[in-house]
């Protein structure tokens, strides 16, 4: 058992002997005695906290960088995203344009050659006894049958290119969601950057905006009536945290 513990047992012990002797000023001093520890242990990770947040609000309003990506770098990639939905919908709708024109050409050569095929079958019937014409029918019906072979396979594949354009929609549905993901960061951005830093205008100087800080801060407290304890700037903030020792 360490030290440590030990005591608060002895603490704890004593704190029940007091009790029930109804010793209420020793009651009350091991009572507080107990809760120092836990108070003080509370303060110091409240202020170590709000020392971090400090400084990283202090970094973060002092980055031109963060400054650089909410009001350039942001609107730049919206616009690139809605230029490649743009550009996306353009080829997409030229490919089925292109369809379009492609599927009655692919049909009528089709429909050609099978009425072709049907007049060669006649003038075979008719012309049975005539070897070479007959040799030449035959190379001809096997070249029709693989034109309309053909042809079915480009309607085919022309069908399947008109269905695979759904991707436009699709990818053109998730980049506009992306948009407005990016354009919700862009705007809590600069809001924090307008809470954080000061706004700055060509020819102009702002003053700082002044936080309100006239609530309690700390053990002691700020008070309104005492004016000169108000933290007008992340100066202040920054002494008060220096002279807690955080």
């Amino acid at each position: 058992m360490t030290e440590d513990k030990a005591a608060r047992l002895a603490d704890a012990k004593a704190l029940v002997k007091a009790i029930e002797q109804d010793d209420i000023q020793g009651e009350e001093a091991l009572i507080e005695k107990l809760t120092a520890n836990q108070t003080a242990s509370v303060f110091n990770e409240v202020g170590r906290i709000t020392r971090e947040v400090h400084d990283t609000l202090m970094n973060f309003a002092c980055d031109e960088r963060l400054s650089s990506l909410a009001e350039e770098e942001m609107p730049d990639a919206r616009d690139r995203l809605r230029y490649v939905i743009t550009l996306s919908e353009q080829a997409a709708n030229r490919t089925l344009n292109v369809i379009d024109e492609a599927t009655p050409m692919a049909k009528k050569i089709t429909d050609r050659s099978r009425r072709l095929k049907d007049e060669l079958a006649k003038i075979t019937q008719a012309e049975r006894e005539n070897p070479r014409l007959l040799s030449v029918t035959k190379t001809m019906d096997r070249y029709l049958d693989s034109t309309i072979k053909t042809g079915e396979q480009v309607k085919k594949q022309l069908t399947e290119i008109m269905m695979a354009q759904e991707f436009q929609d699709l990818s053109g549905q998730l980049l506009m969601r992306v948009i407005e993901l990016l354009e919700q960061i862009e705007d809590k951005l600069i809001n924090l950057l307008k809470i954080t830093a000061p706004v700055r205008q060509k020819g102009s100087k702002t003053e700082p905006q002044q936080p309100n800080l006239d609530r309690g801060i700390g053990p002691q407290g700020y008070s309104k009536e005492k004016k000169k304890d108000v933290m007008e700037s992340q100066d202040d903030v920054d002494d008060l945290l220096d002279s807690l020792g955080f």
